[in-house]
C-alpha cells in the first residue's frame, strides 16, 4: 500500500508536468503469459522516481515477477531507458534568459552570492541570490554536482527541498531564488532559464537535448539479467507505456533511434 501510495503521488506531481509527444512507433507492451521469477535491476543513474514507476506498473501487469533494487555493475544487460535532463528555475521576473555554466557555478560555489555574479544588472546586481539544491542522495544533487561544480560539495548554506514541487511552490514566491528540477516540471510564476557550455544558449526542450546542444542532460541506463523476466522488464521500459512513465516523472523519452538499437540487442523486434 505504501508503494501505491509513493506511485500516486508521482501522478499527481504530473499534473506540473507538461505533456510530451512520445514517438509513435513506441510499442505497446504486451503482458508475458505465465511470466515469473526474481529480477534484479539497477539504475545508474537511479533516479528514485523513475525507478519506482517503472517498477511499480511492471508489477501491476505482472504481479507474479518479483523485482529487487540492487546496486549496479552486476546486471548481465545494460539498455539505455530514458534522458534525465535538469532544468534551471527561477522566478519568472528574473531578469535573465541565458546563464553560462561558469557563472551558475559562481552562484553555487561563491559563500554569500549575488545576481551581479551571473551577469544581472542594475537593481538585481546587488540581489542576494536564493539558492536551492535536492535532498541528500536525489540523483539530481549527484547530477548538478558532477555538471556544474565539477565534484565539488554542495553549498551548506543553501535550502533543501525534498521534491520538485515543493522546488516550484518556493520559487513562485521568492524572486530572488534558484534551483534545479527535472526538465519536464514547470510552475506558474516560475520558468527555466537557457544555458550554454561555451557556446550558443539552448533551452531545456526534448529538441535540444536530442541535438546535444543542451549541456544539463544525460542518458539514464538500466541493467538487469538476460533471463525471460528480465527481458520484460526491458520491454515494458521501452514501449510506450514505459516512456510515458519517464515523462510522467519528468524525465524525457528515449529517442526512438536508440530504443531501437536497445530493443534490436534484446531480441524484442
Amino acid at each position: 500500500m505504501k508503494q501505491h501510495a509513493a506511485l500516486f503521488v508521482l501522478f499527481s506531481a504530473a499534473l506540473l508536468s507538461p505533456a510530451h509527444a512520445l514517438d509513435e512507433r513506441y510499442p505497446s507492451y504486451k503482458p508475458y503469459t505465465e511470466l515469473s521469477g526474481r529480477v534484479e535491476i539497477a539504475g545508474a543513474p537511479a533516479p528514485r522516481s523513475l525507478m519506482l514507476l517503472w517498477t511499480e506498473s511492471f508489477r501491476m501487469l505482472q504481479p507474479d515477477v518479483s523485482l529487487v533494487e540492487t546496486e549496479p555493475g552486476r546486471g548481465e544487460v545494460k539498455i539505455r531507458a530514458a534522458m534525465q535532463t535538469l532544468a534551471i528555475l527561477v522566478h519568472k521576473d528574473n531578469p535573465l534568459d541565458c546563464l553560462p555554466l561558469s557563472k551558475l557555478r559562481a552562484v553555487y560555489a561563491n559563500e554569500n552570492p549575488v545576481w551581479g555574479d551571473a551577469g544581472a544588472t542594475g537593481e538585481w546586481a546587488a540581489r542576494p541570490v536564493e539558492r536551492f539544491v535536492r535532498e541528500p542522495g536525489s540523483s539530481d544533487n549527484g547530477f548538478f554536482a558532477e555538471k556544474v561544480l565539477g565534484g565539488a560539495a554542495l553549498p551548506a548554506n543553501a535550502e533543501t527541498v525534498t521534491r520538485a514541487t515543493r522546488l516550484l511552490r518556493a520559487l513562485q514566491s521568492r524572486p530572488g531564488g534558484i534551483g534545479y528540477a527535472p526538465a519536464g516540471y514547470r510552475g506558474e510564476n516560475v520558468r527555466p532559464l537557457k544555458i550554454s557550455d561555451g557556446g550558443d544558449c539552448a533551452a531545456p526542450s526534448i529538441a535540444s537535448v536530442q541535438r546535444a546542444v543542451y549541456p544539463l542532460a544525460r542518458l539514464v541506463h538500466l541493467e538487469g539479467p538476460a533471463s525471460e523476466a528480465g527481458r520484460a522488464f526491458f520491454d515494458y521500459v521501452l514501449s510506450s507505456e514505459g516512456q510515458h512513465d519517464a515523462t510522467i516523472a519528468g524525465f524525457y523519452p528515449l529517442p526512438w533511434i536508440f530504443a531501437v538499437e536497445e530493443r534490436t540487442k534484446l531480441g524484442l523486434d
